[in-house]
């Protein structure tokens, strides 16, 4: 059996491929060692990928998640305003049918 292709690791960095904490890799290089590609993303580097020398992607490390989302008890609020009781009126669904009327 012949030898097995290598691919090269990512190029030693110089100082021309880092420009405010990014790094640059071509095409070829991210297809064959696209792990070493990941692990640099994830420890926080941008990863700027070119192909025959014109930038086309740039990887970035995903934004951590926000912090839960505190959403508003409607209906406790809509209770103290109204004191429990149900709200006369026209329902909103029935106002729109009306107005909706021969389109539908």
């Amino acid at each position: 059996m012949g030898r097995l292709f290598q691919p090269a690791p990512l190029r030693r960095w110089s100082k021309l491929d880092i420009m405010s904490n990014m790094k640059t890799a071509t095409v070829r290089q991210v297809q064959h060692t696209l792990a070493n590609v990941i692990a640099e993303v994830q420890k926080g580097q941008e990863v700027t990928i070119t192909k025959r020398g014109k930038v086309v992607a740039r990887i970035v490390p995903a934004a951590r998640a926000a912090a839960s989302v505190s959403w508003p008890d409607s209906r406790a609020r809509m209770n103290a305003l109204t004191g429990g009781k149900p709200i006369k009126g026209t329902a909103p669904s029935r106002i729109l049918r009306d107005q909706r009327g021969e389109r539908l």
